[in-house]
């Protein structure tokens, strides 16, 4: 198992910050004060904030698996339900599956080649037999 000292001491690539006793609204008025600058940062939900470096999304990183792997973008399958998600859903809906959940905000939806059901519909899974 790794130590916490030997993750804090190298590089970060993305940090993720809950803070759960905080309301959404406030917890978005402390985000935007902070003057983020060269990052690029996704508000969930709730009070849930994820931040990476500029340019560094799940789509990105999805693209450097899918070429390592070395298969066709129209091979990929994405589902997501999450405003971290916009991004990946937006890009795997362009050659391929981009998948929200029935339960995802307006946002997704509105870039998702196609929506599942919900987790209490147990849309993952559903969206998984259909591969």
């Amino acid at each position: 198992m790794v130590a916490v000292e030997e993750i804090a001491d190298g590089p970060a690539a993305r940090i993720v910050v809950i803070t759960p006793e905080r309301a959404f609204s406030e917890f978005r008025e402390i985000v935007e004060s902070m003057g983020l600058q060269d990052v690029m940062f996704t508000l969930g939900w709730t009070a849930w904030l994820d931040i990476a470096s500029a340019g560094v999304t799940k789509a990105s990183a999805a693209e450097v698996l899918r070429a390592a792997l070395g298969f066709g973008r129209d091979r990929v399958l994405a589902v997501g339900d999450g405003f971290n998600d916009l991004e990946l859903l937006e890009w795997a809906a362009a050659y391929g599956r981009g998948a929200a959940m029935g339960h995802a905000p307006q946002e997704l939806l509105a870039v998702a080649s196609e929506v599942t059901g919900s987790l209490a519909e147990d849309g993952l899974a559903l969206v998984l037999a259909s591969v």
